[in-house]
């Protein structure tokens, strides 16, 4: 049985409160998942170079000058095959020069870009599709002695954001369809029975014998009526002679 206009009526401003909530809920939940693993993959960089940078400063703070470091290319080698996502990794002088280097996309870093984050110990620059951290490197004393720059393709994190988006996405649209039918459906049950109690109550009042009973009761009203003042101008008539 296909639902009532009045139903339909009265449950178009629910289900579109429903929707809304629930739309702006899935809204909120990516944004916050996207920043969620955002925050986590950078701290998990962060410190990645922060345990090379250690590494570098412990060699340099033995009086091992920065260029003649060993095994320096190997352990940026070695950081670079357990991310697959790292684009590359380097060490830069003072000069933005290139000491070491890990990966293809390795000499193409833009120095100037890089000497305006040369101010910090720690950078971090977001750009389409990837992030860039900078952690500084220091002799002993706080001397500046190079830079060390990982470079990191967020593409796989965004299409996991986006995939689990179109997840919440389509379970968004199949609750609001279930919450729709259920809405519609329950407030046309509502409306039919009161539209029933309602008839019921017509019914019974259509049934209750008012006119009947009125015209019953006038007519016995006027035949009391009646019989008073016939008993009373026989009791005027029979005490009229003893009076005169």
């Amino acid at each position: 049985m296909a639902p009532s206009r009045l139903s339909l009526f009265i449950a178009a401003p629910i289900v579109l409160v429903s929707a809304l909530a629930l739309g702006l809920g899935v809204a909120l939940q990516a944004d916050r998942l996207d920043d969620t693993t955002r925050a986590i993959e950078e701290s998990r960089l962060r410190f990645t170079l922060d345990d090379l940078r250690e590494r570098f400063e412990a060699r340099m703070a033995l009086g091992l000058p920065l260029k003649a470091m060993p095994d320096a290319a190997a352990a940026l080698e070695r950081e670079l095959r357990r991310d697959p996502d790292i684009v590359f990794i380097s060490v830069i002088d003072n000069a933005a020069a290139p000491v070491f280097r890990a990966g293809a996309g390795a000499a193409d870093a833009d120095p100037p870009a890089l000497r305006r984050q040369a101010a910090a110990r720690d950078w971090l620059l977001r750009e389409p599709g990837f992030v860039t951290l900078g952690a500084r490197l220091s002799r002993p004393g706080g001397v500046p002695a190079g830079t060390l720059l990982l470079r990191h393709a967020t593409q796989r994190q965004a299409g996991a954001v986006a995939m689990v988006t179109r997840e919440l996405t389509l379970a968004t649209v199949c609750a609001v369809l279930l919450t729709t039918v259920c809405i519609v459906f329950g407030v046309d049950l509502l409306v039919r029975r009161m539209d029933g109690m309602l008839a019921r109550m017509n019914a019974a009042l259509g049934r209750l014998p008012c006119a009947d009973g009125a015209a019953a009761l006038v007519d016995d009203v006027n035949q009391t009526a009646a019989s008073a003042l016939h008993d009373l101008a026989a009791a005027r008539d029979t005490l009229a002679p003893g009076a005169r």
